[in-house]
C-alpha cells in the first residue's frame, strides 16, 4: 500500500512568565501535525496537544509551572488541481502554577489558513506507479486574531504577560516549503516555514520565527491498514518581541527537539500519536525551560 505524506509544523504555543515578566517558551499560534495522507481527497480532523514549561528554574520564589491543553478542529480541501487549502481553528485551555496560586485561561485561539501549490508530485505526473516518488508543496498563508488578547498588567488575578493570552491580537503571515520523499515502504519529510508578525493594537509585537522538521518514517502495510513509525528532530528560533516599539530582551530564543511518532492508516480514516523530547535550548534568555510534549490526532478522508 503506498500513501505520500506530508509532515507539516507551523508553530507551538507560547509559554507565559511569572508575574510581570515577559519570558516566554515558544508561539501563540499553531501546533504540530504528525504524517498526513497527501491524497486528493479532503480532509477534517480534530487533535489533542499537551505542552508543558516552567519558567525562573532556579528561583523557589519565582519558579512556575505553565501547562497548555490545546483542542484543534483542521480541515483540508482541493478547490482546483495542485492547490491544497488548510485551515485550523484552536481552543486553548492555559494554567500557570506559580509559588503563591493557580490562574487559568481558556478560550478560541486564532485562526489559520493556508494554501499550497504543489509544484512537483511524481504520483500525479506520471501515467504507471513506481517505487520511487516525491513531492514538493510551496505556499503560504495568513494567521486572523480571533483569538482573546487583552491584559491588565496591575491586575494581580491574572497573568501580567501577553504570552499568556489565547491569541496574539495580531494579524501574522506564513511563508512555508514541504518536501516529501519515498522509496518502497520508505520515506523522508521535510518541511521549512517563516512566519512575520504584526503589532497589535496593544503596541505588542511577537518576534518573527522560523522552524522546521525532518522525519523518516517507514510504513508496514498490515490487512486493509498501514502502521507507519516516525523519528525527527524540530527546530525553532523565535526573534525578540517589541512592547511600545522597544525589545523585550526576556522573549524569543531556539529549540531543538526530538520527535517519535506512529500513525495508522485506513482507506477512510487516520489516528496517530506524537511525543517531543528537548534536545537542546535557549528560550527567553535562559528563564524558560520547555519540557516534553504530546499529541493525539484523529482524521477522516471524504
Amino acid at each position: 500500500m503506498k500513501i505520500k505524506y506530508i509532515l507539516f509544523y507551523i508553530l507551538l504555543l507560547i509559554s507565559p512568565a511569572s508575574f510581570a515578566c515577559d519570558a516566554c517558551g515558544c508561539s501563540n499560534s499553531g501546533a504540530y501535525f504528525g504524517l498526513m495522507p497527501q491524497s486528493n481527497k479532503s480532509l477534517i480532523g480534530v487533535r489533542y496537544q499537551h505542552l508543558n514549561f516552567v519558567t525562573h528554574p532556579d528561583s523557589h520564589v519565582l519558579r512556575t509551572e505553565e501547562s497548555f491543553n490545546v483542542t484543534e478542529i483542521y480541515a483540508r480541501f482541493f478547490p482546483i488541481k495542485r492547490v491544497q487549502v488548510m485551515a485550523f481553528l484552536p481552543y486553548r485551555f492555559a494554567q500557570q502554577i506559580t509559588t503563591s496560586d493557580t490562574k487559568k485561561q481558556n478560550g478560541i485561539s486564532d485562526a489559520t489558513v493556508l494554501i499550497n501549490y504543489n509544484v512537483i508530485n511524481t504520483f500525479m505526473d506520471k501515467e504507471s506507479s513506481s517505487s520511487f516518488n516525491h513531492t514538493l508543496l510551496v505556499g503560504g498563508g495568513i494567521k486572523v486574531p480571533t483569538g482573546r488578547f487583552k491584559y491588565d498588567e496591575s491586575n494581580l488575578t491574572e497573568v501580567a504577560n501577553a504570552n499568556f493570552q489565547s491569541g496574539t491580537g495580531s494579524t501574522d503571515f506564513i511563508l512555508s516549503a514541504f518536501y516529501t520523499v519515498n522509496k518502497n515502504q520508505w520515506g523522508l519529510a521535510m518541511n521549512a516555514s517563516r512566519k512575520f508578525n504584526t503589532t497589535n493594537i496593544e503596541h505588542y509585537r511577537f518576534g518573527n520565527q522560523l522552524y522546521g522538521t525532518v522525519d523518516l518514517y517507514r510504513s508496514f502495510p498490515i490487512g486493509k491498514f498501514t502502521l507507519t513509525p516516525n523519528v525527527g528532530v524540530y527546530g525553532e528560533k523565535s526573534e525578540l518581541g517589541t512592547k511600545e516599539g522597544k525589545k523585550v530582551l526576556e522573549t524569543g530564543g531556539t529549540l531543538l527537539n526530538a520527535t517519535v511518532g506512529v500513525t495508522l492508516f485506513a482507506n477512510r480514516w487516520t489516528i496517530g500519536v506524537n511525543a517531543q523530547q528537548p534536545l537542546a535550548q535557549n528560550l527567553s534568555a535562559g528563564f524558560v525551560q520547555a519540557r516534553s510534549r504530546g499529541m493525539i490526532q484523529v482524521g477522516w478522508l471524504f
